[in-house]
């Protein structure tokens, strides 16, 4: 058998040094040994030294894992824990345990059936091997005589104490919320002193408590210790090669070994402590920027940076987010991304498309297969139910989330940007990595094409018609000349008639303009009143736009914000008038029972002609829109280009863009759109620190612990972030835009 080895560590052997990420560099596993692989989840955690804290929720339709807030480290007390539980009699005697928050709460977060001889058998091989188990006692002489049940409770005082507890919170439910936390004690913990607070770096969370050092010693706890049964190699493991928290937990997710892979709370937990590392260098790096010296001459060093007084006189620049902008996904991350687009659409011009990629992960058969043989299970598995693929799916994050990662780098290298030229040719591009409310990653991506035509006049731009209808289509493919395609189509590019909550969002009943109004051929609308009347309704001299600046210019006369109330009246009148003209042609098409031969036909049907239907449907419009040629059988079908639909397998999206305004406003609106929340809040979070007048340090670790309570990340994106998947690309790497 062959074996390979990778670029990196052959370009560090010929130097003759050790690869940072090499086996021998204090990375080797432990096999997890018997004793500890057959535990179930309440065992693990019962023989648990420290516990992952966080809340971890099931996101819609496929119920992926997110979790919401930081994750941080809750300690158990082992001895105490597992001599409180008696002992069996005889080996088929077993216990039904409940992990409580607060032993007087009725309410549980897990109810298991508990084997106290696996549960013992484990423990005492982690004295045996792990060093921070071996001062543990094992008390032998409890047995099931003396067990005590439930105490009994005031139902009210509970649910006053704890309402989420006062309903069993079923584990198994996958549209409820989970969260794993340990608290035995009705004890609060006492204040943190300063001195405590020098003693543990990292960001203070009051959830709960905090190891001594967020990056050291963690991982030999908690799920950890199934992972890393003897407590060696871990992340505070003094190594040959001195490796990162980014660097150790990609080598270990992407490892053969998919323990970790398979292990979401090691995941979260990884994304957790990368950031929390990449911000505490971020901040480090800010409170130097200013001046190589001090404005005595003294070298800035450490020690100075440590110091308050003199921190504040070094530190120039108040931006008070900028630190988070190496933190991937972070509105500081996406901010710059804003800028790179705005420079290339001032260098290049305006794009030529927009396009959506969205996963289907149930739809590509390989990443099943893939993630069944790492398991050891080869074979069909096309016929697994949806409940199954899900589960299969949610198992390995980390394998879909790469394997998404190559799915999209083939698109682009071998179709794309080949010599086929399914969109023309590719001059430059831009996408970036958007996930959905399901926890899905989908592509939005503008494209420049070679030579692509421009609207000079909307009225009498064949060229343009001709180049539209070139790559993008809504025609649903003949069932018999081309079965593939006409299969695709009618799976992921029909919208459903029956509009979801997505749909009706932001008031509006069709927010994706579904039912499409069918066109004969397609053409490039304008309201009419641009060229024909003025924002009063009087009529001007027919005086055409020139070109497209002339008509981005009327209609920012008729829709921008110096329009007046007269204008503004007249446009409202127009559109409510051409609505209720179209809403017999909509009610047709909504009927699934009524056929129509063509356009003609259901014109006719409506007792509407022809120039009354076109006058209607460009009084709708605002400015410029393509409206696509589609029969009225076609109005479900959203636009697609047939070779990338075809190679993709899923749902996509392809829209010609018609002037740089609103290709600049539509693009930097999706750029923005998942982090728009959090930019809001963390906006009201800098106000409110700059009233408390604390230092620049504290006010970065204010707003990246609001930032961290506050973030909702699902498994795969945790894994791009973690594992410095790509969450944007882009064809150059750096414009001028001076």
């Amino acid at each position: 058998m062959q074996e390979w080895i990778c670029y990196t560590c052959d370009s560090h052997l010929i130097k003759g040094g050790m690869p940072s990420i090499a086996v021998a560099n204090s990375l080797q596993l432990a096999l997890i040994p018997p004793e500890l692989e057959e535990l179930n989840v309440l065992e693990r955690q019962l023989i648990a030294k420290i516990l992952p804290f966080a809340k971890i929720v099931a996101l819609p339709k496929g119920r992926q894992r997110a979790v919401h807030g930081a994750v941080v480290c809750v300690p158990s007390e082992v001895e105490t824990t597992v001599n409180s539980l008696p002992r069996p009699s005889a080996e088929a005697q077993l216990l039904q345990v409940k992990l409580k928050r607060k032993i007087k709460y009725k309410g549980y977060q897990y109810f298991y059936t508990v084997n106290m001889k696996n549960v013992l058998a484990g423990l005492r091989k982690l004295k045996e091997a792990h060093p921070q188990y071996s001062d543990v006692a094992i008390d032998e002489s409890a047995r099931f005589e003396s067990l005590q049940g439930d105490r009994p409770v005031d139902e009210e005082d509970a649910r006053r104490d704890n309402p989420d507890a006062a309903q069993p919170a079923e584990p198994s439910n996958p549209d409820g919320e989970m969260e794993t936390a340990v608290d035995g004690t009705d004890e609060r913990p006492s204040p943190v002193t300063d001195k405590e607070k020098e003693d543990r770096p990292g960001l203070a969370l009051d959830t709960c408590m905090q190891p001594p050092d967020i990056a050291q010693e963690v991982l030999s706890y908690g799920d950890g210790i199934f992972s890393f049964p003897t407590g060696r190699n871990t992340l505070d493991e003094v190594r040959q090669v001195k490796l990162s928290p980014s660097r150790y937990f990609n080598t270990r997710l992407f490892c053969v070994d998919t323990r970790f892979a398979k292990d979401q709370s090691y995941l979260f937990f990884a994304q957790f402590v990368t950031e929390t590392h990449i911000a505490t260098c971020s901040m480090s790096i800010q409170a130097r920027k200013g001046k190589k010296n001090a404005g005595d001459g003294r070298r800035i060093s450490n020690k100075m940076l440590q110091d308050k007084v003199e921190l504040e006189k070094l530190i120039q620049n108040k931006e008070a987010t900028r630190f988070m902008q190496p933190l991937r996904g972070t509105p500081a991350y996406w901010e710059k991304t804003l800028r790179d687009l705005h420079a290339m659409v001032r260098q290049l011009g305006k794009p030529t498309f927009f396009v959506t990629f969205s996963a289907a992960e149930m739809r590509w058969p390989e990443f099943i297969a893939v993630i069944k043989a790492q398991q050891g299970e080869e074979g069909d598995f096309s016929g697994l139910d949806w409940n199954e693929k899900c589960e299969i799916l949610r198992s390995n994050p980390v394998t879909v989330m790469r394997m998404f990662e190559k799915r999209v780098d083939a698109l682009m290298t071998d179709l794309i940007l080949s010599p086929a030229q399914p969109i023309g040719p590719v001059e430059d591009y831009l996408f970036r990595v958007e996930f959905q409310a399901r926890g899905s990653p989908h592509i939005h991506m503008v494209v420049w094409i070679e030579d692509a035509p421009g609207v000079q006049d909307p009225e009498d731009c064949p060229d343009v018609i001709e180049f539209i209808d070139r790559y993008i289509t809504c025609r649903m493919p003949d069932e018999k000349a081309d079965p593939e395609l006409h299969k695709i189509v009618s799976e992921v590019q029909i919208h459903s008639r029956n509009h979801s909550k997505t749909c009706r969002k932001g008031n509006v009943s069709r927010r994706f303009g579904f039912p499409r109004l069918p066109m004969d051929k397609t053409i490039i609308a304008c309201a009419p009143w641009n060229d024909d009347e003025d924002a009063g309704g009087n009529k001007k001299g027919g005086e055409k736009a020139k070109d497209a600046n002339d008509v981005q210019e009327k209609e920012c006369g008729t829709k921008g914000s110096k329009k007046s109330k007269k204008s503004k009246k007249f446009v409202g009148k127009k559109q409510r008038e051409a609505k209720e003209k179209l809403k017999p042609v909509r009610d047709f098409l909504m009927d699934a029972n009524a056929s129509f031969e063509d356009l003609s036909d259901l014109l006719e049907k409506c007792k509407m002609t022809h120039d009354e239907y076109q006058d209607s449907v460009k009084a709708l419009t605002s400015g410029m829109v393509v409206m696509m040629k589609r029969e009225p059988k076609d109005c479900w079908v959203n636009g697609y280009n047939p070779d990338l639909l075809r190679a993709w397998n899923a749902n996509m999206d392809i829209q010609f863009i018609l002037d740089e305004f609103s290709c600049i406003m539509y693009m930097m609106s999706y750029v923005a759109k998942p982090e728009h929340e959090m930019t809001e809040f963390l906006n009201s979070v800098i106000r409110d620190v700059k009233k408390s007048k604390v230092n620049e340090r504290d006010e970065m670790k204010q707003i990246m612990q609001a930032y961290a309570k506050h973030r909702e990340v699902s498994a795969q994106e945790s894994v791009a972030r973690v594992c410095g998947l790509p969450l944007k690309k882009c064809s150059h790497g750096h414009f001028r835009t001076d």
